[in-house]
């Protein structure tokens, strides 16, 4: 039954699934995709472009404020010595994101699994729109067999049962 039971019925009769209503059954649930990234993660760009215009200087143009070993400097010239100083951080970040893409789902298969995975998925739902153009279509009576006394329909068991 698809009704919870009432003071009247017994209790065999509950539901053994919450009914729906009107509303379509819900699906499966999918298994839950990783969280992605976000896109900063990835952007090592600004960083790196960064980096090299600090390291990149003009020779005619003498540092405004030469920084002392104990002064990081965050945008003034950068000395060659102080570059792997300067750059952990975007190594620090460039790992950050090799870990990220080696975390997500299926990131070690090849793409001859991918593509036979694509040609299962099609098959499927080719097999799944011929079964609804099959649901679509009347179903196909035999001119031969006229016998309809073994399965009446619902408008003829409506005349038997008003006429007698």
């Amino acid at each position: 039954m698809s009704y919870p039971a009432t003071p009247i019925a017994p209790l065999s009769a509950t539901a053994s699934f919450p009914p729906t209503g009107s509303a379509t059954p819900a699906l499966p649930a999918q298994p839950a995709a990783p969280a992605l990234p976000s896109p900063a993660t990835f952007d090592v760009l600004p960083d790196l472009h960064k980096l090299l215009s600090r390291l990149i200087t003009t020779s005619g143009q003498p540092p405004a404020h030469t920084p002392t070993p104990n002064e990081p400097s965050g945008d003034g010239p950068l000395e060659i010595q102080h570059l792997a100083t300067a750059a952990t951080a975007i190594k620090l970040k460039i790992s950050k994101a090799r870990r990220a893409v080696m975390a997500l789902p299926d990131i070690d298969r090849t793409c001859e699994d991918q593509q036979e995975e694509i040609e299962d998925l099609e098959a499927r739902i080719a097999r799944q729109k011929a079964a609804l153009q099959g649901l679509g279509q009347p179903p196909v009576e035999k001119a031969d067999e006229e016998d309809h006394s073994s399965t009446p329909d619902c408008i003829q068991s409506l005349f038997l049962a008003l006429a007698g």
